[in-house]
């Protein structure tokens, strides 16, 4: 673990979030502050226009092996490097909400590749027999899910981005990371949660999707016990498979945030070990949820029975 801190920042006020202390000049809502060194340095500043060596070039992104380059008009520009500092410059009118709601998604996911830490597209709450990652495309209900088993009184260790530490000899475990969960509107009323008072992640009449703090963050990083790959189908019924072979690396594979990113980096050998190495330590379940109608207690139900 890179652990120098830099000469610019004091080694005191840090956060810690995927195994890292991070020294942030932009607070980190619903976070403690801890003493000790950083690993990551988070601050406001000037960034490039573009990336001398860069890759490729995205709509609004840039990458090279050990840099990423994110720009959005109005919010803010995020410069990433070698997983160890990121620089952002704010939009003169740029909302806190939506400088946040960047940098703890797809900038953090950047950095987490430039670490070697394998980042899922998923949530994963603590059960008595250790983590159980819920993993699937956007809109599938891995966040309400979440919510719903924290309801339930289990803690939760991510949501969005998962970190997973995927080196077999130490066990594979999930870091916990940022404690804020982003749900929607109508999935609010499904857990019969009023939204007044919280934040919304987009100031855009269009976009009620809002941050929710956990109420019982896990701190610790926990061995991973199973991971559930969410789908919906067409079918009346739930269903569930075991997968084996390589069944059970593929999805792991197309659920890593941002898998665009390791092309460009050259780890894209590394990325796969490491899904191997979890898809050979943990099982690999496929859950096929009814499309129509969420049925919310009768997913989670569902999970717990098969965990």
């Amino acid at each position: 673990m890179l652990t120098r801190p830099a000469p610019d920042i004091k080694t005191t006020d840090v956060y810690n979030a995927f195994g890292l202390n991070i020294a942030s000049e932009i607070p980190l809502l619903d976070m403690e502050t801890i003493q000790g060194v950083p690993d990551v340095i988070i601050k406001y500043g000037d960034i490039p226009d573009t990336l001398a060596d860069a890759v490729i070039k995205g709509v609004r992104y840039e990458a090279s092996p050990d840099t990423f380059l994110l720009k959005l008009d109005g919010i803010a520009g995020y410069h990433v490097t070698q997983g160890r500092r990121i620089v952002v410059q704010a939009a003169p009118a740029a909302v806190p909400e939506e400088i946040l709601l960047f940098l703890m998604g797809s900038v953090m996911g950047a950095l987490l590749h430039q670490r070697n830490i394998l980042p899922l597209h998923a949530g994963a709450v603590l059960t008595d027999q250790g983590a159980v990652i819920l993993a699937g495309p956007s809109g599938i209900g891995k966040s309400t899910l979440t919510a719903v088993f924290q309801q339930q009184g289990f803690p939760i260790l991510a949501d969005d981005v998962c970190a997973v530490s995927a080196e077999k000899k130490n066990g594979v475990k999930v870091l916990p990371g940022f404690p804020r969960l982003k749900l929607w509107a109508d999935a609010l009323k499904k857990l019969e949660t009023s939204p007044e008072g919280l934040k919304q992640v987009r100031q855009a009449p269009d976009l009620n999707k809002y941050f929710i703090p956990f109420n019982s963050r896990a701190n610790s990083p926990a061995p991973i016990r199973s991971i559930f790959i969410l789908q919906s189908t067409h079918s009346d019924e739930f269903d569930i498979e075991t997968l084996v072979g390589m069944k059970r690396i593929q999805p792991i594979l197309k659920n890593t945030y941002r898998p665009e990113i390791l092309e460009e980096m050259g780890t894209k050998q590394d990325h796969f070990r490491q899904c191997a190495a979890l898809a050979d330590t943990v099982p690999v379940f496929r859950l096929s949820r009814p499309q129509k109608g969420f049925r919310l207690g009768e997913l989670m139900n569902f999970v717990k029975r098969h965990w």
